[in-house]
């Protein structure tokens, strides 16, 4: 038993970080979602007649899960990194920029 412990809490050395652009990506892809998710209740509540400023910042949320999957793409190119935030981040981003595109697909027809 104490052999297995030894081995689980040895002290590892490691050269590896966190990208900061990969973790830029997880909090803007997180933002992102949040945004969508308060924009949906919003427009939800008022029944659809929200009103312009709706779909403004409707666009501005794609946009920035569209930067934010960008910077999470680039930030798998570094190495001696940790893959785990821009893992996270182009999940959470590819998420909203897909759901936004259904939604601007499905308001459309």
């Amino acid at each position: 038993m104490s052999r297995r412990r030894s081995r689980r809490h040895k002290i590892r050395f490691s050269d590896r970080s966190h990208p900061k652009s990969g973790i830029l990506s997880t909090g803007m892809g997180a933002a992102a979602l949040i945004l969508l998710i308060v924009l949906c209740l919003i427009s939800g509540a008022d029944r659809g007649l929200s009103g312009g400023w709706i779909g403004v910042a409707g666009m501005w949320t794609l946009i920035l899960s569209i930067v934010g999957f960008v910077l999470a793409v680039r930030s798998y190119k570094m190495e001696d990194i940790y893959r785990l935030t821009p893992m996270l981040g182009s999940i959470l981003n590819g998420i909203v920029v897909v759901a936004m595109m259904l939604l601007y697909v499905s308001g459309a027809v």
